[in-house]
């Protein structure tokens, strides 16, 4: 049994991989600064974490739309390091249910991001996710390879900020996803 959705526009994946190729260039240039495990081998490592409460639009393929809400808890990553101190890994978990269809989404996705001034940046990198389908007729846990990019505003302790993300998921006993997210957050710092 297939869900049935729309499929996401063709002109926003070139355009998530053109973010991804220009947040990315100023990283390929200093590579032989990279840092592995600076959570624990760089005294100078904090986590500058955030949380925030996350509103999305999951449009599955195929499927239709869903709205969702959700968390997302961002930080310096911990596992690797440029030597400006870009990477920051986003984990998210969303929840939608639409029509007795349930989706519980969980992604990580370690973006280079590069500030912009005023407390506004922008990031970009590869995502990992899993989507657990629970349908009338089956339910199925896919996982996804995808790209994500947001952009974010940080005044003081407060955040906010957009991201769109788009996952290829495995098809499975009949069910398949593929889905493109675009969302809102709200959050602090601390």
């Amino acid at each position: 049994m297939k869900i049935a959705t729309a499929r996401p526009s063709v002109s926003l994946l070139p355009a998530l991989l053109a973010a991804l190729v220009i947040t990315a260039a100023p990283a390929a240039q200093a590579a032989d600064g990279w840092q592995w495990l600076p959570a624990l081998n760089d005294p100078a490592w904090k986590p500058d974490a955030t949380l925030a409460l996350t509103g999305s639009r999951i449009d599955p393929d195929p499927g239709r739309s869903a709205n969702a809400w959700g968390l997302e808890l961002a930080l310096q990553c911990g596992l690797m390091q440029t030597p400006d101190r870009r990477i920051r890994t986003h984990l998210n978990y969303s929840h939608a249910s639409r029509e007795g269809t349930r989706f519980d989404t969980l992604t990580l996705s370690p973006r280079y991001t590069v500030p912009l001034g005023d407390g506004l940046s922008i990031g970009a990198g590869p995502s990992l996710g899993l989507f657990r389908v629970e349908a009338p007729s089956a339910a199925r846990t896919l996982p996804g390879l995808g790209l994500a990019a947001g952009l974010n505003w940080r005044i003081g302790a407060l955040l906010t900020g957009v991201d769109v993300g788009w996952h290829g998921t495995r098809e499975r006993g009949g069910l398949d996803q593929d889905p493109l997210t675009v969302g809102a957050k709200i959050g602090f710092s601390f």
